[in-house]
């Protein structure tokens, strides 16, 4: 995993200030190390010609700058298109522009309508306003390059797309980069759900400065961080003189939709956990591989290792449900509420009684915890455009639960510990996902992972799964439970 920081503001003006980093020190290593990937770039063979041509748009900022230094150590490997849409203003894009005259390399000021690789220097992280007609115009050319006839321009956007603001939200109109070149440090902002279409692949340029300056400088550097793939830690069985129960026992409450509880059950067999039992509404007919306990809401609960409540619930299990979560056994239970049970006011109240509880939400639901938390403007819309924020708020207001915030990147958070998830895909955006992924939280805790860890692996493999599917639009919640079971052999192959 990797820290991530919601502003590299003060850490470069203290670096300047206090390092003696004046007088471009950080734009020459942020061209440098930029120059560096697109050469390995081509020398990989990515472009048609072993010398592509790059057209660099600059804007009046210090992103400007980063591009005009650019053009200086990429004019030997490539056929350049440096394009000055607008008059230098900071005094490090003056100084690119004089340096970059100096070396005898034209400006242009209109942008040419094809390129092999089109590099977006226009704004960065600088946009703090309203994108005024004339940027709206030169971005909306910009996109024009990329799906030209004839071309097929590989965009890459300079700290930030043009358009995207640093809370991770669009513009009407926003650069569509391939990838996204981070100055220093990865950002907050390219983990919003909004920006996920527009960031695509995100890599780090070293700018000479130590993590520990960022860290010092970040108001929550030890609070954010983004997974990777070798994260993922799937559960292994070691032992061989063992037994069902030694793996965990798992019970899920069904509701009126039992197909929604079954699939979230089904999900938490193929992912470990030993034995499977279901409660409340009996499905008909009763999947093979389950047990049904009708006295499991009144009988003692020492037999399950964790429970899982809310797939499928629906109005007519929700007073039976509530009256379950007030028993004082719950307390120390490894439990997983999910769907349905997340729209009751009354959960908030309870919520404090679990010491080990995992919630999964999505967007609404989330808005409905706010709100039932006393946010009473909370809507869709307010947390997708807050959801960093919304996430650590509430997270605090309840330090013992973990809360799994499902969105094209998922967030994990605890206690105002955040962990970002950027693997999944959209294949995941069909019905009974959800379920799937509140069954592997299920059967992980069942394990004996702790909450925070179990949501963390059940979050990664639910992701990594999905980038086995077929195609995007063929994956069902059935065939995303076969590919978490069959994960192992996928990634050893994937490797290979």
């Amino acid at each position: 995993m990797q820290k991530v920081f919601d502003s590299l503001r003060k850490a470069d003006i203290e670096s300047a200030e206090r390092h003696d980093m004046r007088d471009g020190f950080l734009m020459e290593n942020a061209a440098r190390g930029t120059a560096e990937k697109i050469k390995a770039l081509i020398e990989s063979g990515f472009c048609r010609t072993h010398k592509p041509l790059i057209q660099i748009v600059c804007g009046s900022g210090d992103n400007g700058g980063d591009g005009l230094a650019l053009a200086r150590m990429l004019a030997d490997y490539a056929k350049l298109i440096v394009v000055q849409v607008k008059e230098p203003k900071s005094p490090l894009c003056k100084l690119q522009a004089k340096r970059l005259c100096s070396v005898g390399i034209e400006v242009a000021d209109t942008i040419a309508p094809v390129s092999d690789i089109l590099i977006d220097a226009l704004i960065g992280t600088g946009l703090e306003t309203q994108l005024n007609e004339e940027t709206i115009q030169i971005i909306e050319k910009m996109n024009a390059v990329k799906t030209a006839a004839g071309t097929d321009a590989y965009g890459i956007a300079i700290d930030m797309p043009s358009g995207l603001n640093m809370q991770g939200i669009p513009s009407p109109v926003c650069f569509q980069a391939e990838c996204t070149y981070s100055m220093g440090a990865l950002k907050t902002a390219f983990y919003s759900d909004y920006a996920k279409d527009f960031v695509k692949r995100i890599e780090c340029i070293d700018l000479g400065i130590p993590r520990s300056v960022y860290e010092s400088a970040a108001e929550q550097s030890d609070r954010t961080a983004v997974l990777e793939p070798q994260d993922l830690c799937l559960p292994v069985r070691k032992k061989q003189n063992t037994y069902k129960t030694s793996y965990g026992h798992a019970l899920f409450f069904c509701g009126e939709k039992e197909g929604a509880c079954c699939l979230a059950a089904s999900a938490a067999l193929h992912f470990g956990s030993g034995l499977v039992s279901l409660c409340g509404n009996k499905p008909v007919p009763l999947p093979f591989d389950f047990m049904f306990n009708e006295y499991a809401l009144t009988q003692p609960l020492q037999a399950y290792s964790a429970i899982a409540l809310g797939s499928g619930l629906g109005e007519q299990y929700t007073e039976n449900a509530l009256a379950f979560l007030q028993r004082e056994e719950l307390q120390n239970m490894p439990l997983v509420l999910d769907a349905d049970i997340l729209h009751q006011p009354e959960l908030v109240r309870l919520l404090p009684n679990f010491r080990k509880t995992v919630l999964t939400p999505h967007p609404k639901e989330f808005a409905s915890l706010l709100r039932s938390a006393g946010a009473a403007d909370a809507d869709v819309q307010t947390v997708q455009e807050n959801r960093f924020a919304l996430l650590r708020n509430l997270s605090k207001e309840f330090p013992q639960t973990v809360i799994i915030l499902k969105g094209a990147n998922p967030l994990i958070a605890q206690n105002g510990t955040i962990m970002i998830n950027p693997l999944g895909t959209n294949a995941l955006s069909k019905a009974g996902t959800g379920d799937v992924l509140a069954g592997l939280v299920t059967a992980l805790l069942a394990q004996g992972l702790a909450p925070f860890e179990a949501a963390v692996q059940a979050s990664l493999a639910h992701a990594t799964a999905s980038r086995f599917a077929v195609s995007s639009y063929a994956l069902t919640a059935t065939k995303l439970i076969e590919l978490c079971a069959q994960l192992p052999e996928l990634i050893i192959k994937e490797d290979d």
